[in-house]
């Protein structure tokens, strides 16, 4: 009788239901060295019985799974290091029941699982000894589970040692090359990049390669990457568009004809691609720098707060310095943002530009970080108002030195020790023993 051995990678718990009583798993494991993905319910019980279900139903639809199509109904079917893993299976289901059964649990506080993964061959085992398929998975899973809730950091490790595991694994160097940028690390994004276009030798790969290089201002690679394309494809729009995107960056106004074409094809897209993804940032020298309060005048903002929570949401081109926590414009950018809005009709209403009232004191402006007031006027004189993020470490300074200075406080007060001595000077002096009245009548 042939046998398949079923090699679990991970479990993880996608949802429960408390009255109904179930969880939702979802079960990654390899037959054959293929990966496959199998969701199903199981009841809550004690964990004994919750690992028969879940082994179970696991091992009836990799048999519907290997017999589909198939004649002969003869084929066994068996889980690769059985003891091991009933351990492992049997471990992750006490944890979750002990968390659904905490007695520690608050009156009234909702019943939690918060372990909702479990890895098979957990991260910091060495997994050399496995075969070198299942070794990959086994990695993939580790830098999946990050990457998919967006935990770049945590990612990048298991993605650095999966590409290592797998060289020619092309959507792995994707992986780690958008991690890195996401966490800062734009050299070695770049790299990785490079990598990835190298082995997939496809459009979509080289288009993320083209708009690595725009992004780090390596706009000459870029641009020749973008010409290839297009001689390939001629109505590739993300090509085009990224074109565009390093002739206005060089402030070279072309690229309002290469915008104009696009918009005459798919105005839908190219509003779409305007307000979400176009990057309006300006990179020459000769650009006039704006303070939030200008800015806020610039655009006609009543509220300096509209103004900066817009930003912090990218609705419109600025600039944050996190070491400063201030945040800036550049008048130039806000210009040519508006007026692409404007042009293409990308908002629903027109944007106006008031240039006369930039350095204009300006009454009706609301300078209170909060939108509340002008919180920031003492003594019927202004002072310098604070954006949304300078009020915020304001707060968070204030509570540090609060803290600090209750610290010193209770430091200073002097707290007897076991052997007699004070926190502060030196031995007490010893004192003649009383005998107390007796308080019973």
């Amino acid at each position: 009788m042939p046998r398949k051995d079923i090699v679990l990678i991970a479990v993880e718990v996608r949802k429960w239901d408390l009255e109904a009583n179930k969880i939702t798993l979802v079960n990654y494991f390899l037959i054959d060295n293929d990966e496959h993905v199998l969701t199903f319910d199981i009841g809550i019980q004690q964990p004994p019985e919750m690992v028969e279900e879940v082994l179970g139903k696991l091992r009836f639809e990799a048999e519907k799974m290997l017999q589909k199509g198939k004649k002969s109904d003869e084929l066994e079917v068996a889980f690769d290091n059985e003891t091991f893993l009933r351990q492992k299976v049997y471990n992750y289901f006490k944890r979750i029941t002990s968390e659904l059964n905490n007695p520690r649990r608050k009156k009234g506080q909702t019943r939690m699982i918060l372990t909702t993964h479990m890895d098979v061959y957990n991260e910091n085992q060495d997994v050399s000894f496995l075969p070198k398929r299942i070794q990959f998975y086994v990695v993939l899973n580790w830098a999946r589970k990050y990457y998919n809730r967006d935990d770049w950091k945590r990612a990048v490790d298991p993605l650095r040692q999966l590409v290592k595991v797998n060289s020619e694994y092309g959507p792995g160097f994707k992986m780690l090359a958008r991690s890195l940028k996401k966490i800062r690390k734009y050299d070695e994004a770049m790299r990785m990049y490079e990598k990835y276009a190298e082995i997939e030798k496809t459009v979509e790969a080289r288009l993320d390669l083209a708009k690595s290089y725009r992004k780090g201002k390596v706009f000459d690679k870029s641009e020749t990457i973008y010409k290839g394309i297009l001689k390939e494809e001629p109505k590739n729009k993300e090509a085009h568009i990224g074109l565009a995107q390093i002739l206005y960056a060089t402030k070279k106004p072309e690229y309002l004809d290469i915008l104009d074409e696009l918009h005459k094809q798919d105005s839908g897209w190219l509003k779409h691609w305007l307000v979400d993804e176009f990057n309006f940032r300006i990179y020459v020298p000769a650009k006039k720098s704006l303070s939030a309060v200008q800015a806020a005048k610039f655009l006609g903002f009543k509220k300096i707060f509209e103004l900066t929570q817009r930003a912090f949401k990218n609705e419109l081109p600025s600039h944050f310095n996190p070491s400063k926590a201030r945040i800036g414009f550049y008048k130039e950018e806000l210009e040519n943002w508006a007026m692409v809005m404007n042009r293409f009709k990308c908002l629903p209403e027109e944007i106006s530009l008031y240039p006369d009232r930039i350095d204009k004191e300006d009454a009706d402006l609301d300078m209170s970080p909060d939108g509340r007031g002008n919180a920031g006027k003492k003594n019927g004189s202004s002072a310098q108002p604070a954006t949304k993020v300078e009020d915020i470490l304001t707060q968070i300074r204030a509570r540090k030195a609060q803290r600090l200075a209750e610290e010193a406080a209770r430091a200073e007060k002097p707290a007897p020790s076991k052997n007699g001595a004070s926190k502060k000077g030196g031995p007490k002096k010893k004192r003649k023993k009383s005998v107390k009245p007796s308080t019973k009548a």
